[in-house]
C-alpha cells in the first residue's frame, strides 16, 4: 500500500530540486568567499576582486531564495499528501466498521499519520539532496585534487551511510514498540476522558489513571532511549565536517587548501542530519506500518466486484459452533454458538449485562476473531462490512455534520433519502438540519439523540443483515416502541437483529435468543 500518491511524488522532485540547488549555491558561497579572502590576501587590484564580490552576493540572495522556495514547495507537497492520507485512513476506518477504538484511531489517524511528514520533510528529502550535493561535490574536488576528492568521499560515507546506518540499528528494537506505546498512551488517555464518568462511579478511576501514567512513563522511557542514540550519533556527525575540513586541507596543500578544505566543510554538513534522521526514521517505522496496515482495510483494497458498497437484497447466515475469547487468560465470550438467521427474519437478542450480547452481534459481523466455528454465507475478510452492520456499543459519532455522520464518505444517497432515514429512526427534528454539527462523538446530541442518529445511518446504509445493539437507549418506553416499529418497517425484507433489555418489544419478533455466559438458547 503506498502512502504517497504519484501526483504528490512530483512536488516532492520538485523540492529535493529546490533543496539540491540551495545547498549549490550555499557551498558556491563559501568557496567563492573563501577565495575572495585568501586573494585578497595578496592585495591584487579591486578589479580582480568585482566577480566574486558580485558572485558572493548572487550566491548569498540565490541561496535564500532558494531556501525558501524549497520549504514552500516540500511542505506544500506534504500537507497534500497527508490530506490525502487521512482522507483515505478515515475511509478504511469506515470499512474496519468499529474495529479500532476510538482512541487508537485518533492515535492512527493524527500521530501516526503525521509521522509520513517527518518521513518525508526530515528523512527522504534531506537523504536524497545530500546524495546528490555529496557526489557532485565529491566529484568537484576530485577534479581540483583527486586525493582531496578521495578524502571527501571517505568523510561522507562515514557522516552519511555508517553512523544513520548505527543509529539505525541502535533504534531499530524499538521501532514498532514507540508506536505500540503512543497507541495504547492514546487508547487509554481518550478512555479515561470519555469514561470519567462510569469509572468514579464504580470506584476504577484510580486504577484507570495509574494504567495511562504507567503507559506514558513507558512510551517516555523508549523516547528517551532514541533521544539519546540521537544525540551520540548526532553529536559525532557534527564533528566530522570539521574533521574533514581539516584532512582535505592537509592533503590538498597549496594555495587551494584553504579554499577546498571549507568547500569539504559546507559538503560535509550537508550530510550532518541524517544521522539524527535515521533514528528518527527507524522510530516512525512502526507508526508507518500501522498506517500501511490501516489503509488495506479500505474498501478500495477490495475486488473490483465490492467496491458498490452494502449488497442489495437479503441473505441467509449461520453460525456454527462460534467461540470467541477476547484473551487466553479469559473465559470465552461466547461458547459453541449455534444460530440461524434465515433471510429476512426478526430476531431479538437479551439477556444480562455482560452475558455476550454485544459479542454475538461483532461476531456476526465479523468484527471479532472467532477462536473456533464459522459464520456461513459470509464472505471472508474486510468484504463482511457488505453483509452485515448497524448499531453497535462502540459506534463513532464524529465532529462532523449530520449529513457526514449518516455518510460516511459514501455517494449514491440524495438529501432526501437521508432526510427519510432520520424520520425511520425517529429523529425528524434534524431532518432539515442536514448540515448542523453534532459535536465531539454526538457532544451536542441527547444520549437518545445520538443513538438514533446512529440507527439513522445504519438504515442509510442498509446491509442485508441489519445488527442494532439497544437503538432505542434514552427513550422513554412510547417513543422507543415508535423507533423501533419504524426501523423494522423501513428494514423491508433485510433480516434484523435486535439486542434489547425492554420486554415489551420483544412481541415484535420472529424469535427471541437468550445469551447467558455466552451461551445461546432460543424461546
Amino acid at each position: 500500500m503506498k502512502l504517497i500518491p504519484a501526483s504528490a511524488l512530483v512536488r516532492l522532485v520538485l523540492a529535493g530540486l529546490l533543496g539540491v540547488l540551495t545547498e549549490v549555491a550555499g557551498i558556491g558561497l563559501v568557496g567563492t568567499a573563501t577565495w575572495m579572502i585568501v586573494r585578497a590576501a595578496e592585495q591584487p587590484p579591486l578589479a580582480a576582486l568585482s566577480v566574486a564580490i558580485a558572485a558572493v552576493r548572487g550566491f548569498a540572495l540565490v541561496k535564500g531564495g532558494l531556501r525558501y522556495a524549497e520549504r514552500l514547495a516540500g511542505h506544500d507537497a506534504v500537507l497534500r499528501v497527508l490530506a490525502d492520507l487521512r482522507a483515505r485512513a478515515f475511509a478504511a476506518l469506515t470499512a474496519s466498521r468499529g474495529r479500532v477504538s476510538s482512541g487508537d484511531v485518533l492515535s492512527r489517524v493524527v500521530s501516526d499519520v503525521d509521522g509520513v511528514q517527518d518521513a518525508v520533510l526530515r528523512g527522504a528529502l534531506p537523504a536524497g539532496v545530500a546524495a546528490v550535493v555529496g557526489l557532485g561535490g565529491v566529484a568537484g574536488l576530485a577534479v581540483a585534487d583527486p586525493a582531496a576528492g578521495l578524502a571527501l568521499l571517505a568523510g561522507l560515507v562515514v557522516a552519511g551511510v555508517v553512523l544513520p546506518w548505527a543509529g539505525h540499528r541502535l533504534t531499530a528494537a524499538r521501532s514498532g514498540a514507540i508506536a505500540a506505546a503512543r497507541g495504547e498512551l492514546t487508547a487509554a488517555t481518550v478512555d479515561v476522558m470519555h469514561g470519567v464518568a462510569e469509572l468514579s462511579a464504580f470506584g476504577a478511576l484510580p486504577a484507570a489513571l495509574a494504567d495511562a501514567e504507567a503507559r506514558g512513563h513507558r512510551l517516555a522511557a523508549l523516547e528517551a532511549r532514541s533521544a539519546t542514540v540521537a544525540a551520540v550519533v548526532g553529536g559525532i556527525a557534527a564533528v566530522v565536517p570539521a574533521a574533514l575540513a581539516v584532512w582535505v586541507g592537509v592533503v590538498a596543500g597549496g594555495s587551494s587548501a584553504a579554499v577546498l578544505a571549507l568547500v569539504a566543510l559546507a559538503v560535509g554538513e550537508v550530510v550532518v542530519p541524517l544521522a539524527g534522521a535515521a533514528v528518527r526514521q527507524t522510530e516512525l517505522r512502526g507508526g508507518l506500518h500501522r498506517v500501511r496496515a490501516l489503509l488495506a482495510t479500505t474498501v478500495d483494497d477490495l475486488p473490483s466486484d465490492e467496491h458498490d458498497g452494502p449488497l442489495a437484497g437479503t441473505v441467509d447466515l449461520a453460525l456454527r459452533g462460534v467461540t470467541v475469547r477476547y484473551g487466553d487468560d479469559l473465559p470465552p465470550a461466547l461458547t459453541d454458538v449455534d444460530l440461524a438467521l434465515p433471510a429476512g427474519s426478526r430476531v431479538a437478542v437479551v439477556g444480562a449485562s455482560g452475558s455476550g450480547k454485544s459479542t454475538l452481534l461483532a461476531a456476526i459481523a465479523g468484527r471479532v476473531p472467532l477462536a473456533s466455528g464459522t459464520v456461513d454465507g459470509m464472505p471472508g475478510g474486510a468484504a463482511a462490512w457488505r453483509v452485515a452492520g448497524g448499531v453497535f456499543a462502540d459506534a463513532h459519532v464524529f465532529h462532523a455534520t449530520v449529513r457526514d455522520n449518516l455518510l460516511l464518505g459514501r455517494d449514491g444517497f440524495d438529501d432526501a433519502a437521508l432526510r427519510q432515514a432520520l424520520v425511520d429512526a425517529g429523529l425528524p427534528e434534524y431532518a432539515d438540519r442536514l448540515d448542523d454539527l453534532v459535536g465531539e462523538d454526538g457532544g451536542k446530541l441527547s444520549g437518545g439523540q445520538r443513538q438514533r442518529l446512529l440507527l439513522a445511518r445504519a438504515l442509510v446504509a442498509a446491509p442485508p443483515v441489519l445488527l442494532l445493539d439497544e437503538p432505542t437507549e434514552g427513550l422513554d418506553a412510547g417513543a422507543a416502541d415508535a423507533v423501533l416499529d419504524s426501523a423494522l418497517r423501513a428494514a423491508g425484507e433485510r433480516t434484523v437483529v435486535v439486542v434489547t433489555h425492554r420486554a415489551a418489544e420483544l412481541g415484535r419478533f420472529d424469535r427471541v435468543v437468550r445469551v447467558e455466559e455466552g451461551r445461546t438458547t432460543s424461546g
